[in-house]
């Protein structure tokens, strides 16, 4: 259970009591930087179980090889990324798929620029 103050921070305020057992949270960043995080743990991986060959590693898309303990070792408390099940990442946009995103939808921005 998840006690939140209702409100702001006023300290005469009550506690609300919110059951969190079947809420998706969804997190997302940036998180500039971790893949130099992900390529120390790759390289100090030299032997035993879960041993990846130095040759099959793509260094062009680390972030494939995400795993909670990158978090933790960028600076996420364990006591979070713990209550992450999934991890995943997105491909960057390309230089197209921004250009339809500003241009074509219905409300884009460009259009909106244009009407000025």
């Amino acid at each position: 259970m998840f006690r939140p103050r209702a409100g702001g921070k006023h300290p005469e305020q009550q506690f609300v009591q919110v059951d969190t057992r079947n809420i998706l949270f969804i997190c997302g960043g940036a998180f500039d930087g971790i893949e130099k995080k992900i390529a120390q743990r790759l390289n100090t991986r030299a032997m035993g179980y879960g041993r990846m060959n130095a040759d099959s590693v793509d260094r062009n898309n680390l972030m494939q090889y995400l795993m909670p303990q990158d978090l933790r070792s960028f600076g996420l408390i364990p006591e979070l990324v713990g209550r992450l099940p999934v991890l995943t990442y997105m491909e960057p946009l390309g230089r197209e798929a921004l250009r339809s995103i500003l241009t074509q939808p219905k409300n884009a921005i460009i259009k909106q620029y244009e009407k000025l």
